[in-house]
């Protein structure tokens, strides 16, 4: 066996390096739950293209490609309490921002008003849409944020796909909810999510792999390392082409 003083330097860090990668992608439990369309069950598999991105990158990192699919609420306690536990898709907003450290962007989760395609309905400001009918969540938070801007013209729907039903159907002018879920639904009933368009932008925010604070930040830099290059590569980007998901992308890059 070469004594390792003899070996080209070159071949010595790209050693340490892979096994630091190796040891970076296996060290880390990584959950997920069922939250179409960016990592959903389907016929018993995990998919997605969150799920897709994360299994790149692990594969990058040399680690198996194993996820765990739990309820939100119980991975996002192991993600609050144990070291080197990784949840995605997590929604990066200003409260949990200090709580975690992060891997990302995943996706961009773009929050307003959608209409049907060829609705012909022009809306400049939130107020515009007073006058017309909004299909909302039920007690979600969407109702709540419209209520305390001073709307009243709800129809209610228990599920989003009600919602997205009765906007197709011409029930309703507008349904207040995200790309994402709009996605979701388009996908849960084989609907063409190119049949609805985004007429108000109100808010957006990003989603991506939240790691346990304690995960050290050599752990963090070498998955955004390696995130990075999936993205500068194209990979990001062709996985959102292939689930027709292009909206979803996000435009920080």
């Amino acid at each position: 066996m070469p004594n390792p003083r003899q070996l080209p330097v070159w071949i010595l860090i790209a050693g340490f390096a892979l096994a630091a990668s190796s040891s970076y992608g296996a060290d880390v439990r990584v959950i997920t739950e069922d939250y179409p369309p960016l990592n959903y069950i389907e016929n018993e598999v995990l998919k997605g293209p969150a799920v897709e991105i994360v299994r790149a990158i692990k594969n990058k990192l040399g680690a198996d490609a194993e996820i765990d699919v739990l309820p939100w609420a119980r991975g996002y306690k192991y993600l609050e309490t144990k070291k080197n536990t990784a949840l995605f898709s997590t929604t990066r907003s200003k409260p949990r921002e200090k709580l975690f450290k992060w891997v990302g962007p995943l996706a961009e989760k773009k929050i307003g008003m959608f209409a049907k395609r060829g609705h012909g309905l022009t809306l400049k400001t939130l107020d515009d849409a007073k006058a017309l009918t909004i299909g909302v969540q039920r007690g979600g938070v969407g109702m709540e944020y419209l209520a305390e801007r001073g709307f009243k013209n709800f129809d209610p729907s228990t599920t989003p796909a009600a919602n997205l039903r009765k906007l197709l159907a011409g029930r309703n002018d507008l349904w207040f909810a995200s790309n994402a879920t709009v996605a979701g639904n388009c996908k849960k009933l084989g609907v063409e999510i190119s049949e609805f368009e985004l007429v108000l932008e109100v808010d957006n925010t990003f989603m991506a792999i939240a790691f346990n604070k304690q995960t050290p930040d050599d752990v963090i830099n070498t998955w955004q390392t390696a995130f990075d290059g999936l993205v500068k590569d194209g990979s990001v980007k062709k996985i959102y082409q292939n689930y027709g998901l292009e909206s979803l992308y996000p435009t920080r890059f």
